[in-house]
């Protein structure tokens, strides 16, 4: 027996934005990206382990449905912190009053290839476009405003002094020959807004 249950949401009306809020989509220890990853270091090691030849009754023993759960956990957690994530930003811009920008990382991947494989790892476990799909989806819900910025240069650019062509000193370290400025690329964009 199947019972389909459904609520009809009145839609909250558009406003107009006082300003806007920027939200930069990286890597961070309060997003569960450990955690994910750590599910998945433990499939790939039972996966390893038991897929040799010795171990021809490896699929009796449970072992594949305990990999699967390591891979399913890993994604309810990727999964649920996008939607936590995606909700608290939506509810802080609604409640201030601002429309809500984000960078467009279509093709991020393909730019990851030149990265360390470790950060690499965990920049794929992220799933940006995860992200950025709850955070379409609870603007669109709650009424807000979104606007889709182009990724290209925003970290290259110091907005002080509007100088194009900051040289990276180090991971995500930037320096503007310019002005002197150096610092992280979080705070190149922190100057922008």
């Amino acid at each position: 027996m199947i019972l389909w249950v459904s609520k009809r949401i009145p839609k909250l009306e558009d406003y107009a934005p006082r300003d806007v809020i920027g939200v930069d989509i990286i890597e961070e220890r309060s997003t569960g990206i450990g955690r994910a990853e750590r599910f998945m270091v433990l499939a790939e090691l039972l996966q390893k382990k038991y897929s040799s030849p010795r171990y021809p009754a490896w699929r009796r023993r449970g072992i594949l449905n305990r990999i699967k759960a390591f891979h399913e956990k890993a994604r309810n957690i990727l999964v649920d912190n996008a939607r936590k994530v995606a909700r608290e930003i939506i509810a802080t811009a609604r409640r201030l009053g601002y429309a809500v920008a984000r960078e467009d990382l279509t093709g991020l991947k393909e730019s990851l290839r030149k990265l360390p494989k470790n950060h690499r790892t965990k920049l794929l476990l992220m799933g940006y476009s995860r992200i950025e799909r709850w955070i379409d989806w609870q603007a669109s819900k709650h009424g807000v405003l979104r606007v889709v910025a182009d990724a290209r240069n925003t970290s290259n650019e110091y907005p002080k002094c509007n100088h194009i062509g900051l040289e990276e000193i180090g991971y995500r370290r930037l320096r503007c020959p310019k002005c002197g400025f150096e610092g992280d690329g979080d705070e190149v964009k922190e100057a922008q807004r």
